[in-house]
């Protein structure tokens, strides 16, 4: 909220500043958010053993084993088909022309990507005297707000109606958990995951980041009036979050610390721009 708010007063100065300079454009961005699905992990309950950790709590333990008619279980396995879905991509944008083919701008964009994912329980059910075993299916729900601060170098080929547009963009990344829980039963069980610090092992968890990428921009350019245009771009681009690694555990690590890997993520995006 608080990035909300200076980037809509510096949306407001600079709209001031536009009416006295016609090379100045103003903005906004909207689009879709294909997330990379390794980051997708950290909602799934693997980590830090977060899930199984918790079914063995007693009280937890107590409560599934009412909802599975007194039966015991033990926890199984988790679903390695997580992933997020697009998310929808929102934000301003403000730039300049310096010249009448190349253009430079800053964009912010805020989203909320979705997680959903499953595990497995398995029943300990003295009854059964199959070879088979019993097993039950919950969900894994997670939710997380995003911010991308972008500059963009973008080139538009001349043309007349549309015009193809390449370019280049360095990228601010920030990254936080909004919700993480697991359900069973049809949501006749919900166990919140979400937590800075887990009380069973005693162990600080990441809960939010800022990281850096970079990439590149490929789309077209076209007239809407006479005042404003439309510029319809695909940015996939290269980033570096870390979602697992606390500063704390950095430092106890040393120089075991493995950094976190570049991933690919992908923006579509329409720009509706003033000129």
């Amino acid at each position: 909220m608080r990035l909300i708010v200076i980037f809509s007063f510096i949306f407001g100065f600079v709209f001031s500043l536009k009416a006295q300079d016609s090379k100045l454009f103003i903005g906004f961005n909207t689009g879709a958010k294909f997330g990379n699905r390794n980051y997708a992990l950290r909602y799934t309950g693997a980590y830090q053993n977060e899930l199984p950790v918790q079914f063995d709590n007693p009280n937890i333990y107590q409560q599934v084993y009412q909802i599975l008619g007194n039966k015991d279980f033990s926890f199984s396995e988790f679903n390695e088909l997580y992933h997020y879905k697009p998310a929808f991509n929102l934000g301003l944008l403000i730039g300049y022309n310096t010249s009448p083919n190349l253009q430079a701008s800053i964009a912010t964009n805020f989203s909320r990507l979705k997680m959903i994912s499953t595990y497995t329980l398995e029943v300990i059910d003295p009854t059964n005297f199959t070879t088979q075993g019993q097993y039950v299916t919950g969900n894994i729900l997670g939710e997380e707000s995003r911010f991308n601060g972008r500059f963009n170098l973008d080139y538009i080929f001349d043309g007349d109606k549309v015009r193809f547009l390449l370019g280049g963009s360095g990228m601010f990344l920030a990254w936080r958990i909004e919700k993480q829980i697991a359900e069973l039963n049809n949501e006749s069980f919900i166990l919140p995951l979400y937590s800075l610090h887990n009380p069973n092992n005693n162990i600080t968890k990441k809960v939010s980041g800022m990281g850096w990428g970079y990439g590149i921009n490929a789309g077209i350019q076209f007239n809407i009036n006479d005042k404003f245009k439309g510029q319809l771009v695909y940015q996939p681009y290269l980033s570096k979050l870390d979602y697992f690694t606390t500063k704390l555990q950095k430092e106890q690590l040393g120089s075991s610390y493995q950094k976190p890997k570049q991933r690919l993520e992908h923006d579509l995006t329409l720009r509706l721009i003033w000129k």
